[in-house]
């Protein structure tokens, strides 16, 4: 036998321990139900926390047959009352094995059962009352390392999968609102709304399709106003208030003593096994919150955006039959409905929060003196530096106008783009902020398409753009300089450069003698072609000093960078993905970049979490891809590797609200078929491609798959590569997944497409025989 542990292992909490018959009532007299505890004339302290406890069980109320206690008037008229009995004693109670406290079950049992405006109240008032007992409950901690505003979040998960109808929806929000009013007025910092802490909560909104303004926007509002929940980058160990200290560092005393303990933790058998050796938890704490990766703060925008294209999508379906039906026009008015309440939710996570907004070190001035900055869209999506490229070009070109307006310091959106560094936070701390590769480039060159004169305006400091740029250490071609430079040559004579400035060593020269700084930039728009060196790897934070001789020409050889980045193997996705809409217009950047996230997908598909580690390739993958598709339809190549990496990300589709259809995946790839029917590998790949995405998205996307003339598009591909088995073999195994679902609309069969089924089958018997077989007979109803 092994040693046993030096601790108790913890486990949750069960119902209360049955009351003595010392402690009954007497009676005699058999009562329906559980006894109220308030009854008895010494309350336990854990009453009211197994109270609510119970809450899940099913109501014994005849009236509320089917229900839940939760969703009851009288459980939380009796929760109030046993509060109210002894308030100092069963409001502040702790559970020792979870760390729960009953506002901690409150919160999250009305989060999720609440299911009408009566009992809403009832339950708000409950809350309201245990909170006015014990204000300190408000910023415990439990097991999990949750407040109880966090438990109303995550209930909000749950609730969402129940599919629940308008009215339950409705009182469901109006319990969130007020209990989220009543924790964030007493402390508005308890818990950080940023990074993965809202990714959850936006992740848990249901589709609000009732009225424009639905209860979600206001919700969000709420967490914006009240919370400071906010989609601008959380800076690592970010305090949640001047006075956290003490809760932080007994937090993570408590991992640590819980990680040291499973660190000497002994095992039956041999304790020098290898896995007994590394299955122990690292002591070192980690500090809640801690971003996973420099760029995690950006799904949650992407994610929102995604949901935003599939509701706008819907919104503008059509369906067989007349479309001017009222149940179709109610569907669209959903959806549409839906589509403005989610981009009214990524608008207020846009907004700087004024609570804890600072200024910026380019710009100037604080985020929270800005009135105007909540209204200006563009400028809040350059601010965040975290919107998904597609979003950010949906802003701009719906915006356009707002494009060249200055805010009341004077600033053009293309100012706060050149003058955000690596080494500035949006929010002005001085911490690392790491943005993804290229992603000021893209930045600048999308705002720079929509107002060209835009870098030649000077701010309210009398700064120009690249002045800005430079000053905030960006790198000549990555970071935007260059394009600011074509943009307005003269601009550079502004920026004050000293002879050692490490702008000049990021820029490649050749030189023979000692030239002036003005000398060297009269030469910028010199012969491209001409050899140059490089100083890889230098960024205008600092550059290597090198000695340089008398003639200087800067290598503007921007695509082979490109092209350099995309082919490591260890590059974050996230960053291929920013380079490849950086240089969308370079083929060779969009072919090699979807290799990496076919690559990236493939891997992820071999991991332990599979699903979601996909989906994170997927959720800015997919987008990525069809854009190199859209950007180079002439280009086979661009065309087969995005249809490979739409094929490795299919299994992503429905997740994280990536949707193949609404991307315009399907479509896309079908046009890629059309156009490049005489090339036999893109004909493979764009089958494979819509093999896997009907495999996963169903009947729904087979439908969709028929209604952009995929089925016309197989066939031809059949009829042009008939001796090609491959080709034979994946048009027959594609036909056959998007045949498989009987509610699906498809063509009927017709005789020249039985012909080619009849003559792949033929041919290829081991390939094609069986599908073809099962393709005839569906499509002929048999």
């Amino acid at each position: 036998m092994g040693c046993q542990q030096s601790k108790a292992v913890e486990t949750p909490p069960g119902p209360p321990p049955p009351q003595s018959k010392s402690s009954s009532s007497g009676s005699g007299t058999k009562k329906s139900g559980r006894s109220s505890p308030f009854l008895s004339k010494k309350v336990k302290p854990a009453a009211l926390y197994h109270h609510l406890l119970h809450g899940l069980g099913s109501s014994d109320l005849p009236s509320e047959a089917g229900k839940v206690k939760a969703q009851t008037v009288a459980f939380w008229n009796e929760a109030q009352q046993l509060c109210a009995s002894d308030a100092s004693i069963v409001a502040s109670y702790v559970d020792p094995n979870t760390r729960g406290t009953p506002l901690h079950v409150a919160c999250s049992l009305g989060s999720a059962r609440v299911d009408s405006m009566k009992v809403a109240e009832a339950a708000v008032k409950c809350i309201r009352t245990i909170i006015d007992s014990s204000p300190g409950s408000i910023s415990l901690r439990d097991n999990h390392d949750h407040v109880p505003l966090e438990g109303i979040f995550s209930a909000m998960a749950a609730a969402k999968a129940r599919d629940e109808d308008s009215a339950v929806l409705k009182s469901a929000y109006a319990f969130r609102m007020e209990v989220a009013k009543l924790l964030l007025s007493k402390n508005s910092s308890c818990v950080l709304l940023r990074g993965q802490s809202l990714y959850r909560i936006a992740e848990s909104l249901p589709d609000d399709c009732e009225q424009p303004l639905g209860p979600t926007a206001e919700f969000v509002k709420l967490l914006v106003d009240k919370g400071g929940a906010s989609a601008q980058p959380s800076v690592r160990g970010e305090r949640r208030s001047p006075n956290d200290d003490d809760d932080v560092l007994a937090m993570l005393y408590r991992r640590f003593v819980r990680q040291f303990d499973q660190s000497e933790r002994f095992f039956e058998g041999d304790n020098s096994r290898p896995e007994v050796d590394k299955g122990g938890a690292s002591a070192q704490p980690s500090v809640r919150g801690e971003r996973r990766s420099p760029n995690d703060d950006d799904d949650v925008l992407a994610m929102l955006y995604r949901r935003f294209v599939r509701q706008f999508d819907q919104s503008e379906r059509f369906f067989e039959g007349d479309n001017s039906r009222p149940e179709v026009v109610r569907h669209r008015e959903k959806f549409k409905n839906a589509a403005v309440n989610t981009f009214n939710i990524i608008e207020l996570l846009l907004r700087q929060p004024k609570a804890t907004a600072a200024a910026p070190s380019s710009p100037g001035g604080a985020a929270g003196d800005d009135g105007d900055l909540d209204y200006l869209l563009v400028h809040n999506a350059v601010r965040s530096g975290t919107c998904a490229p597609d979003l950010l070009r949906y802003i701009v070109e719906t915006n356009l106008e707002k494009v060249a307006e200055k805010d009341s310091r004077g600033n053009l959106p293309l100012h706060y783009a050149a003058g955000y560094g690596e080494s500035t936070a949006a929010n002005g701390n001085s911490s690392p902020l790491a943005a993804p590769e290229s992603y000021s480039k893209y930045v600048i060159d999308e705002l720079l398409y929509a107002y060209p004169d835009g870098a030649a305006v000077e701010n309210g400091d009398g700064a120009l753009p690249i002045t800005l740029a430079i000053e905030s250490s960006k790198k000549w071609i990555g970071g935007g300089i260059r394009s600011l430079h074509e943009a307005y040559p003269e601009g550079i004579e502004h920026a004050n450069l000293g002879d050692k400035h490490p702008l000049l060593h990021s820029m490649s020269f050749q030189t023979t003698g000692e030239d002036s700084v003005d000398d060297t930039f009269n030469e910028l728009g010199g012969n491209d072609d001409e050899e140059g060196t490089i100083a890889t790897g230098v960024d205008g934070g600092g550059g290597r000093s090198r000695k340089r001789k008398a003639k200087r020409k800067i290598n503007k050889d921007e695509s082979h960078d490109a092209i350099m980045f995309v082919q490591k193997s260890n590059a974050p996705v996230r960053d291929v993905i920013t380079t490849m809409w950086a240089n969308e217009d370079d083929g060779g950047v969009q072919m090699l970049g979807c290799t990496a996230l076919a690559n990236a997908a493939k891997k992820a598909a071999d991991s332990s979490s599979k699903d979601e580690a996909v989906a994170s390739v997927a959720l800015l993958g997919v987008t990525t891809a069809v854009n190199a598709m859209k950007n180079h339809p002439n280009e086979p190549v661009v065309q087969e590797k995005a249809c490979a990496a739409l094929t490795a990300m299919a299994p992503a589709d429905g997740m994280r609200e990536v949707s193949f259809a609404a991307s315009g995946a399907i479509a896309t790839t079908v046009c890629a078929m059309q156009a490049h029917v005489s090339d036999a590998t893109v004909q493979r790949e764009a089958c494979r491609a819509l093999r896997g995405i009907a495999a996963k998205g169903g009947a729904d996307r087979a439908t969709t798959v028929a209604s952009v003339s995929g089925f016309t598009a197989l066939v031809n591909a059949l009829g042009a590569h008939p001796n090609d088995v491959d080709v034979q073999k994946e048009v027959c195994l594609c036909m056959e997944v998007l045949t498989s679902y009987p509610d699906a609309y498809l063509p009927q069969l017709d005789e020249q497409t039985d012909a080619y089924l009849q003559a792949a089958a033929d041919k290829f018997p081991a390939e094609c025989s069986a599908p073809a077989k099962a393709i005839r007979e569906r499509l002929n109803g048999e």
